[in-house]
């Protein structure tokens, strides 16, 4: 149980609606549960559209999620890479579904590349807006509250500190002064590191004195 709790530190879900809006196309609904401790998505996506018959494609989705940085003036985004099917990773569906998503560090707005098979056929629809919404309701899975719980702070307090405690415990020195300098550079803004980077320092410390 133990184990299960600590991987369960710092989940948060974000819910989208992909798509133009425009009579006739695509639409993308995007439930998703963001571990940051694993850089991890997991959720359901439904494709839908007005058609006769009408498109109605739910999957059950997981992937995962890197930050794009880039020197000043440039701005950092959040690139989620996911793919999808009927019954997650362990089943044996073939895939039917493939997600790049472009958001900005505070998950709100993006842009999307998304595909999709219709039993038949691929399809491919490239630079959709995304926006971010309070719920995305999918009878695959119940839709997440987002609530107060979404804002640029949340998904970035636990990102250093428990990879930092993992590395301590691996004893992996490069990897601790890699996270050591990445947590430095959070912790005028991110008070909360301040614990974890002494801890990786005097790890550090006791090892380089080996």
């Amino acid at each position: 149980m133990s184990g299960s709790t600590q991987q369960n530190v710092g989940l948060f879900p974000v819910c989208y609606r992909i798509g133009t809006g425009q009579p006739g196309a695509q639409s993308l609904a995007l439930n998703l549960l963001v571990s940051t401790p694993q850089l991890e998505v997991t959720g359901t996506s439904v494709v839908t559209q007005a058609t006769n018959p009408p498109l109605d494609l739910h999957a059950d989705v997981w992937g995962g999620y890197t930050y794009m940085t880039v020197m000043s003036p440039g701005v950092s985004k959040i690139l989620i890479t996911a793919q999808g099917n009927q019954g997650g990773p362990a089943s044996n569906s073939i895939v039917t579904f493939k997600l790049h998503l472009v958001v900005g560090t505070d998950w709100k707005d993006g842009i999307a590349n998304y595909q999709y098979f219709d039993g038949q056929r691929w399809h491919e629809v490239n630079n959709a807006p995304a926006r971010m919404v309070d719920s995305v309701r999918s009878s695959a899975f119940p839709p997440f509250e987002p609530g107060p719980v979404i804002n640029p702070h949340t998904p970035i307090v636990p990102l250093y500190g428990a990879p930092i405690q993992s590395a301590i415990a691996s004893g992996d020195l490069a990897q601790m002064k890699n996270l050591a300098q990445l947590a430095k550079q959070q912790l005028d803004q991110q008070p909360q590191l301040k614990s974890a980077l002494e801890a990786a320092k005097s790890e550090i410390s006791r090892l380089q004195s080996r």
